[in-house]
This record gives structure tokens, C-alpha cells and sequence, in this order.
């Protein structure tokens, strides 16, 4: 079968043939009908990963998937064969991901989440969710923003950002959002109240104007250190400062008066429980900006690609 994987940490992944993958004990097998792309997957490619997990050679990527289930492991009741599911398919050990025809995963993840999908989702609609939708909402229940408070996103227009935007306006939440002047528009239709445009002004001055008296809590997706510390001091006493790409420096993790945290996605299963509803009642909904075959993969990874408008979520068709 194709598959996307790497022989060892920090080659450069690549369309292979290899064996499709038996289900084993409390494992499912899936045929693998969309996935998406994450920069975790480029993490785990470079080996920054190794030591979060177990893994096994050669390694098929993709995080987040949907498909359906084709066979099943001794001891699997929480599924059965026909069943539509997406989720991260994080494994322990991880071995067989989704960027694959047919993938194997635990029907209870070590680290990700599974679950049946809504008969309304199409396939790569529920491909795109997993990972940066769940990462959304985790960031948004740690911020503990009140209805009606100021939010700054930086990086509104990526996988997290897309969503934040949505999860925060849906919450009553007054949004304000780091964009180019080419999607600000896009960024306004998800739900952002204001848009700062990148390079038109200095971001520390626009919240000066936007927010006199400072944001309850701002959210960074793109992990640009100083860029973070030129804002902290818009925040609120004992508001929120979270990065979810490590933008938050020990000087700012220490500061007292704020609550600040470079967050890692927890409780998978509650969160993709709760995106799934928010996803089916329309609250939210994923930005795709590219669709691609399976064998892009590699360029989605490396950045190759040059979205034409927002970013969002490259989607892999694979059957």
C-alpha cells in the first residue's frame, strides 16, 4: 500500500510502499479515506518528538485521519467493522499513522483520541478537525476568557488560529486577530471583532488603540518569542498569556501577576467530544486551505506550499 513515512528521525519524509498493518490487541485497522496535516507530524519527522513517545521503524506519519474501520484486534467492544472514525491517531507505540492507505491505531489512544463520526461529517471534513480544533478549545478553557472579555489571537489565519477565532466568538468572547491584509476579511467572517494587519503597525501600539485598558488573555499560535514578550504587558492582573508553539519565555513564565503557560493539549477524548458538537450544531467549522493527494504530503510537511488564501488545513485525499 502508499504510505508517508521516514526510516529513521530527520529523513525527509517520502511516498513509500510498504506492508498494510494487522490490527493487534485492543487495536482497530482503518482504511484511511482523508487526513491532515499538522506540524507535529514534521516534529515527530525530525526526531524533536523522540523523547515524548515510543516509536517504531519504519514509521508511517499523520496524526489526525478519518476512514473506516476494516478490522479488529482481540478485545475491541468500543468499535466495530464498518464504523466511520477520526481522531489523533497517537498510539503507543506509534508506528502505523494515517498519512497511509490503511493505518492502525489503539481503539483508546495512549495519547490521541478516537471516535465514531457524525453521518452528516464528510470524511475530510472530520480529517480536519482533530489536533488544531482540540488544541483550540484547550487553549480557550486554560484562558478562562468571561463572555464579553477581549481576546488577543496571534496567528488567527493557521490550523489553531482558524478555530480559536470561532471557539472565542462563539463563547461571547470580543476577538481580536493578527492577519494579513489579503484574509483579514476571512478572519472578520469566522468572528473576529478587530484585525490587526501584519506590518501595517507595530502590535504592542494596536492594542494600545484597540484595548486602552488591556485584553483579558492572549493566545499565540505562532511561537515568536519577542514578538510575545512586547505584548505581555497588555494583559490584565491575573489574566492569560498561552502559547500553544513554546512563545512564552522563563521570564514571562515567571511573572506573578500574569498566568501564563506554553500549553500541551490535554483531556483528547472530552475535547473531540466537544468539538464534534460544536462542529455539527455549525458553531465551528475547519478552514481548509488546500486540498492535496496523498503523495503531497511531503511538500505540506516541508512548507512547500503556498496557500492562496487563509491557511487553515491541508486535507490529503487518500481513497
Amino acid at each position: 500500500m502508499r504510505a508517508i513515512g521516514i526510516e529513521h528521525f530527520g529523513e525527509t519524509p517520502a511516498l513509500k510502499d510498504v506492508p498494510v498493518p494487522e490490527p493487534g490487541g485492543g487495536e482497530v485497522q482503518v482504511a484511511v479515506e482523508a487526513a491532515s496535516t499538522n506540524p507535529l507530524d514534521q516534529l515527530i519527522a525530525s526526531g524533536a518528538l523522540a523523547a515524548l513517545g515510543e516509536y517504531r521503524f519504519p514509521l508511517t506519519l499523520g496524526m489526525d485521519g478519518a476512514g473506516t474501520v476494516t478490522a479488529l484486534g482481540n478485545g475491541v467492544t468500543e468499535f466495530h467493522v464498518g464504523d466511520r472514525v477520526f481522531g489523533q491517531f497517537w498510539s503507543r507505540p506509534l508506528q502505523f499513522g494515517c498519512f497511509a492507505e490503511v493505518a492502525v491505531v489503539q481503539a483508546v489512544p495512549a495519547f490521541g483520541a478516537l471516535a465514531r463520526i457524525p453521518d452528516e461529517l464528510p470524511s475530510d471534513v472530520a480529517a480536519a478537525l482533530p489536533t488544531a480544533g482540540m488544541t483550540a478549545l484547550g487553549a480557550i478553557d486554560v484562558m478562562r476568557v468571561p463572555e464579553g472579555g477581549t481576546l488577543l489571537i496571534v496567528g488567527a489565519t493557521g490550523g489553531v488560529g482558524t478555530f480559536a477565532v470561532q471557539a472565542a466568538a462563539a463563547r461571547g468572547i470580543r476577538v481580536i486577530a493578527t492577519a494579513s491584509a489579503q484574509v483579514a476579511e476571512d478572519v472578520r467572517k469566522l468572528g473576529a471583532a478587530e484585525i490587526v494587519l501584519r506590518g501595517a503597525e507595530p502590535l504592542d501600539r494596536a492594542l494600545r488603540r484597540l484595548a486602552p485598558e488591556g485584553v483579558d488573555a492572549i493566545l499565540d499560535t505562532v511561537g515568536e518569542r519577542s514578538l510575545t514578550s512586547s505584548v505581555a504587558g497588555a494583559v490584565r492582573d491575573d489574566g492569560a498569556l498561552l502559547s500553544t508553539a513554546f512563545g512564552v519565555d522563563e521570564n514571562i513564565l515567571a511573572e506573578k501577576r500574569l498566568r501564563a503557560v506554553n500549553y500541551q493539549l490535554d483531556r483528547k477524548p472530552e475535547r473531540l467530544a466537544e468539538l464534534t458538537r460544536l462542529v455539527t450544531t455549525g458553531a465551528v467549522h475547519p478552514v481548509i486551505g488546500a486540498t492535496l493527494p496523498l503523495e503531497e504530503a511531503p511538500h505540506a510537511l516541508t512548507g512547500d506550499l503556498k496557500p492562496t488564501s487563509m491557511r487553515g488545513k491541508t486535507v490529503l485525499h487518500v481513497r
